[in-house]
């Protein structure tokens, strides 16, 4: 039995890969082709880590990648693309792996390390002990997940944390041990914006002091003397890394309004994965592209391409983006629609007269 199908190219390749496995499983000779040529798709390149059940089953990042985890491999002064969003079809972010940081306060923690004044690079050090106190690996990299996962300020705390320790292979300290959970009533966590001015002023008027107090003495002490070094640093340079103070900040006033020894948002299985799968995309260095992958999965099965039929089903469509997210977020969005509509295609294709 031979069938055609059309529709966008990653959308209907994935239905073809679905229909010829589910044949073979049954023992039915089934012949897929699809309409298009792949070789004119715009690229779909690493490196890139997402959660997507379809993608892995059609052998697509399975070299890095373990379970549903996906892991694209791309060129190693690439950014890493990341989502926490399940089957990518949302939420994409980059992550930096050249010692330089993505995110603006990623980039300030850099600046402050490499600073020629010993206070500010004493911030950057105390940063770092932190991270390590809490068995995350200083990797910049896992900054810029902390300050910009699309998910709730706790859930980027728990996946930076899952990340970090992920990379250095430690455990580290609850950080829940050091918050006593008695925060003011009238007093919310900081908006997520950042706003150079608002900042300034909450520094100087002493706006913070009620995250500083709802710190263990274990930490306060500490924490008030950081936020008063950076607070003197940033008026030497006119706030130029006031944006670092905010990010810290803001997670801090979430943090705070937790009870102490509880425990942070648990991961779903998406966010797991991908704060697992940051080391393997960081470590990559081979250039691969995931329309290639499914492509290649395709042919190995049986499939063809072909310029045109008179006859064929129609699987889904929608036009690639230019922007690298946007491309990515299409293309998992049609692989995931490629696989509904081959489960809707099956007992048609199977038995006709229905």
């Amino acid at each position: 039995m031979d069938i055609v199908l059309r529709g966008s190219m990653p959308g209907a390749t994935t239905a073809g890969i679905i229909l010829m496995t589910k044949s073979r499983q049954l023992g039915l000779p089934l012949q897929v082709q699809v309409i298009g040529n792949p070789d004119s798709m715009p690229r779909v390149p690493g490196p890139a880590v997402v959660y997507a059940p379809v993608l892995a089953s059609c052998g697509v990042g399975r070299d890095a990648g373990s379970g549903a985890m996906v892991v694209v491999p791309g060129p190693p002064r690439a950014k890493i693309l990341m989502t926490a969003t399940p089957h990518g079809v949302g939420g994409w972010f980059f992550v930096d792996r050249t010692a330089n940081g993505h995110h603006p306060a990623t980039k300030a923690f850099i600046r402050l390390a490499r600073d020629p004044r010993v206070p500010a690079r004493r911030l950057g050090k105390d940063i770092r002990r932190a991270m390590e106190v809490l068995g995350m690996a200083v990797e910049p990299a896992v900054l810029d997940v902390l300050f910009q996962a699309d998910v709730s300020p706790l859930t980027r705390l728990s996946l930076a944390l899952r990340a970090g320790r992920s990379l250095s292979g430690g455990r580290g300290e609850p950080i829940t041990r050091f918050v006593t959970g008695h925060v003011p009533e009238d007093r919310d966590p900081l908006p997520p914006e950042f706003d150079r001015e608002a900042m300034m002023e909450l520094l100087q008027t002493g706006g913070l002091q009620w995250i500083l107090d709802s710190f263990s003495p274990a930490m306060r002490d500490g924490a008030e003397a950081w936020l008063e070094a950076a607070a003197e640093v940033a008026r030497e340079d006119d706030g130029r890394d006031l944006v670092l103070i905010h990010a810290l900040a803001e997670l801090a006033s979430n943090l705070v309004q937790l009870p102490p020894y509880s425990i942070l948002p648990p991961l779903g299985a998406a966010e797991d994965a991908v704060s697992v799968g940051l080391k393997a995309a960081l470590s990559s260095r081979e250039e691969r592209d995931a329309m290639v992958e499914l492509t290649r999965m395709y042919r190995f099965l049986g499939g063809r391409y072909i310029d045109e039929s008179p006859h064929s089903y129609e699987v889904c469509d929608g036009d690639p983006t230019e922007d690298l997210i946007g491309r990515w977020q299409w293309f998992c969005t049609q692989v995931r629609e490629g696989r509904k509509r081959a489960e809707i295609l099956w007992p048609e294709i199977m038995d006709p007269s229905q």
